[in-house]
C-alpha cells in the first residue's frame, strides 16, 4: 500500500505552488478565524484551482464552524474535502456530498474505539490532543495506540517531521501522513527544504 500523504495549514501563495509541485495527495487550508495559518478566501481560490490543475485533493479545515458558515466558504472555494477538527456532528455535513475527513485528538489517557468508526463514508484523522483542539501543536501522541487500531485505514498526524517520519513508517503504514508545523520555518510559513525532504523520505521508504 503507497500512504498518502497530506501538507497542512497553507496560507502563502508561494508556499502552495511548491507543495503541489512534490508527489503530495492532499494540500490542507485552515478556514478558522484568527488563527496564525488561516488563509484568506482569494488565495484559498488560487490553491483549488492549482491543485485540481495537479490532481491534489484541497480540504478545508474547520473547527466547530456550523454548516451555514461552510456552505458561504463553499460558494467561493471549490473545496474536495472538509475535515472536521472540533466536537461535531459528522452527519450535519452530509449535506455539502464532500468527502469527510474527521479529528480524533488522542491524549494519553484516552481510549481509541475504532470498531464503531464508519470507515465506508469518513475518512478518521488521529492528531495529539490539545486543549483548544487547534493542532499544528508539533507534539506526538503515543504511537503505541497504534497497535490496537486499524492504522491502515487512518490519517496519522502529531509532531511529524522529517526527522522522524522514518521511525513511524518502519513500524506502521497509515493510509495517510499528515504534517503542518514540521514543514514550517516559523508558524503559517512552510520551509520547501523540510517539505521536500518530508515527502521524498516518504517516497523513497
Amino acid at each position: 500500500m503507497k500512504t498518502s500523504i497530506k501538507l497542512c495549514g497553507f496560507k502563502n501563495i508561494d508556499d502552495i505552488i511548491f507543495a503541489t509541485s512534490l508527489d503530495i495527495n492532499y494540500l490542507g487550508m485552515i478556514f478558522v478565524e484568527n488563527l496564525p495559518r488561516s488563509i484568506d478566501i482569494d488565495t484559498a481560490i488560487q490553491a483549488t484551482i492549482i491543485c485540481k490543475e495537479k490532481n491534489i485533493k484541497s480540504v478545508g479545515v474547520f473547527l466547530n464552524q456550523n454548516t451555514d458558515t461552510v456552505d458561504k466558504i463553499l460558494s467561493k472555494v471549490d473545496l474536495d474535502v472538509l475535515q472536521l477538527h472540533g466536537t461535531e456532528d459528522i452527519t450535519d455535513y452530509r449535506i455539502f456530498k464532500k468527502d469527510i475527513i474527521k479529528t480524533l485528538h488522542v491524549s494519553k489517557d484516552s481510549v481509541f474505539m475504532s470498531k464503531n468508526l464508519d470507515f465506508e463514508n469518513t475518512d478518521f484523522l488521529l492528531d495529539a490532543s490539545s486543549e483548544n483542539l487547534q493542532g499544528g501543536s508539533g507534539k506526538c501522541f503515543d504511537w503505541n495506540i497504534l497497535n490496537d487500531v486499524p492504522v491502515e485505514k487512518l490519517f496519522i498526524a502529531g509532531g511529524l517531521k522529517p526527522d522522524n517520519i522514518l521511525d513511524l513508517l518502519s513500524k506502521y503504514t497509515p493510509k495517510c501522513i499528515d504534517v503542518s508545523s514540521g514543514i514550517e520555518n516559523k508558524i503559517g510559513h512552510k520551509d520547501h527544504n523540510l517539505m521536500s525532504d518530508f515527502v521524498d523520505k516518504i517516497r523513497a521508504y
